[in-house]
C-alpha cells in the first residue's frame, strides 16, 4: 500500500510528523511526502525509505501560484495512485482535496481551522466556505481542540470526524527528571544566564500572530518591580529583526534575548521557570505541551487550543494583546516558587494522561484503519478520550 503525506513546508515534517510517518511505515505503507523541500538530505536522514516530492506550496492565496501547485499535485496523484493521503495545513488541504482522484481516501488534520473568533469577517467566510465545499472530498477529518470539534459538527457528518489531542509529546524526551541541578547549571553557563535569574521562555515563530511585541512591552513594565528575570524568545521568522530593534530601542537587552531557531529545546526548557504563549490564534500548540511535559507553569492567551491545555491548576490564562496582564502573571509566578512547582506538576500529569505520543499514535492508527476499511472499523470521537464504536 502507498501513502502520501502532504504539508506546505519540510520544517513542519521535521518538527511534528516524523513519528507519524514512522507509524505508517510500521503499518506496512510505502510512504511518500509532498512538501516544499529545502533540505532533502536531512529529510532522508531522518526518514530513511521515504520518497520526497518537491511541491512549491505557498502560504498565501495568490491564484497563479496555487494553480501551479494544483496541477503539480494533480499530476502526482494521478501517476502514483496512492491508497491513502494525509494532508495538513489549510491551503495544502484545499489543493490536495481538489486534485484528488475519485475514490482516493483523503484524511485532513485541521491544526486549528482558519475561521475563528479573532479572524476577520472576510477571512472567516473564505475558509469556512472552503471547508463546506471540500467536505465531500474529505474521507476523514481530524480536529485537535474542542472548539474546532464543535465547528466541524456543523460542516461534516459525524462519521467523518475524529477528535485527537494534537500531534503528541514524547514524555520520555521531554522529562525534567533527565536533568540534574549540575546539568542545568551548565546549560545556564553555556547560554550566559546568571544562575539566580528566573527564566521565562516563549517558543514560536516571529510573526504577527505570535505577538512577541507583547512580551517586550510586558518586560519593560516588569523590570520596574523585579529585575531578576530574563525572557528567552526562541524561533525565527519575518518579524525577528523588528522585535530585536524594539528590544534595543527600549534598552531591554539585559532582560530579553532572541535565541533564534534551536535544536536544543529540551535543554532550554530544563532551565525554564515560566513558559509563555501569547498568540492570537492556535490549534493545539506543541510548544505549550512540551513545557507542560517539563513541569513548567504556563501563561497563555485566552484562545482556542490554549484553553484545552491550560486551566487554573497549571497556569494563567490572560486576554490577547494584554502586556499588563502578562506582566502581573509573570510577577506572581516569579515571587511564588510553591505555586510554580504545583502548577508544573499538574501540567505534566495532564500530558501523561491525554497528550502523550504513545496515546496519539494509537488513535491515529485507528483513523488510518477506518479510512482504508470503513466497513470493518469506524470510530467517532464524541469527546476527548471517549471512543464510540460504530455499528
Amino acid at each position: 500500500m502507498k501513502c502520501l503525506v502532504v504539508t506546505n513546508t519540510d520544517r513542519i515534517i521535521k518538527v511534528f510528523f516524523i513519528p507519524h510517518i514512522r507509524l505508517l511505515q510500521n503499518m506496512g505503507f510505502e510512504v511518500s511526502v509532498a512538501t516544499a523541500v529545502t533540505d532533502v538530505k536531512s529529510l532522508e536522514k531522518a526518514l530513511p525509505g521515504v520518497t520526497f516530492h518537491h511541491i512549491p506550496f505557498q502560504r498565501n492565496l495568490n491564484p497563479f501560484d496555487n494553480a501551479k501547485v494544483y496541477f503539480s499535485l494533480r499530476k502526482l496523484l494521478k501517476q502514483m495512485e496512492y491508497d491513502l493521503i494525509h494532508v495538513h495545513t489549510p491551503i495544502a488541504s484545499f489543493l490536495v482535496r481538489l486534485a484528488a482522484q475519485k475514490g482516493q481516501p483523503v484524511i485532513y488534520t485541521a491544526h486549528g481551522f482558519h475561521f475563528h473568533d479573532n479572524g476577520s469577517r472576510i477571512s472567516n467566510w473564505l475558509y469556512l466556505t472552503i471547508e463546506r465545499v471540500m467536505e465531500r472530498k474529505t474521507t476523514k477529518l481530524i480536529v485537535i481542540n474542542e472548539e474546532d470539534y464543535l465547528q466541524a459538527k456543523e460542516i461534516f457528518p459525524p462519521d467523518k470526524i475524529y477528535f485527537i489531542n494534537g500531534v503528541g509529546i514524547d514524555s520520555s524526551v521531554f522529562n525534567p527528571e533527565k536533568y540534574t541541578n549540575s546539568m542545568k547549571s551548565s546549560i545556564k553557563e553555556r547560554l550566559h544566564i546568571d544562575g539566580h535569574k528566573k527564566v521565562i521562555t516563549h517558543l514560536a515563530e516571529f510573526n504577527s500572530n505570535k505577538r512577541q511585541i507583547d512580551i517586550v512591552l510586558a518586560a519593560e513594565q516588569l523590570k520596574e518591580y523585579n529585575q531578576e528575570f530574563i525572557f528567552l524568545l526562541l524561533g525565527d521568522g519575518p518579524l525577528k529583526d523588528e522585535i530585536q530593534n524594539e528590544i534595543q530601542s527600549r534598552n531591554l537587552e539585559p532582560y530579553i534575548r532572541c535565541l533564534g531557531y534551536r535544536t536544543d529545546i529540551e535543554d532550554i526548557l530544563s532551565i525554564t521557570d515560566i513558559g509563555l504563549l501569547v498568540s492570537i490564534r492556535e490549534g493545539l500548540p506543541k510548544s505549550v505541551m512540551e513545557m507542560m511535559a517539563m513541569e513548567i507553569p504556563l501563561i497563555v492567551t485566552d484562545i482556542r487550543g490554549n484553553r484545552d491545555l491550560v486551566q487554573s491548576e497549571n497556569g494563567f490564562i490572560i486576554p490577547i494583546q494584554s502586556p499588563i496582564d502578562l506582566m502581573t502573571s509573570c510577577l506572581t509566578l516569579i515571587q511564588d516558587e510553591n505555586l510554580r512547582q504545583t502548577m508544573g506538576r499538574a501540567g505534566r500529569k495532564k500530558i501523561l494522561e491525554r497528550f502523550d505520543l504513545r496515546i496519539i499514535l494509537e488513535e491515529l492508527q485507528t483513523v488510518y484503519e477506518a479510512s482504508l476499511y470503513p466497513m470493518a472499523r469506524g470510530v467517532v470521537y464524541e469527546r476527548q478520550s471517549d471512543l464510540k464504536q460504530l455499528p
